[in-house]
């Protein structure tokens, strides 16, 4: 008797995570998991760099990897992310 299953979630920006599961192999957790990107699906930081094109350099934010947070242009400069 095989012990595999798999549990589909659908998240806010409408992606599809599909996780699937095999306690015979891995008990502890799922053995694979697919993301679906719907049609047209852009990553909020596409969207943000869309956003600053139109703005002046001193106005627009930047992504620091550090944190994960988005910092604004000075901060960005003494960082040395510009």
């Amino acid at each position: 008797m095989t012990r595999q299953f798999q549990r589909e979630f659908i998240n806010d920006d409408n992606t599809t995570e599909i996780w699937k599961y095999d306690l015979d192999k891995f008990s502890k957790g799922p053995i694979e998991t697919i993301i679906i990107y719907p049609k047209g699906w852009k990553s909020p930081l596409d969207i943000i760099k869309g956003e600053n094109k139109k703005l002046p350099l001193s106005q627009q934010q930047f992504f620091n990897p550090a944190t994960g947070k988005m910092v604004a242009y000075f901060r960005a400069k003494q960082l040395g992310l510009i």
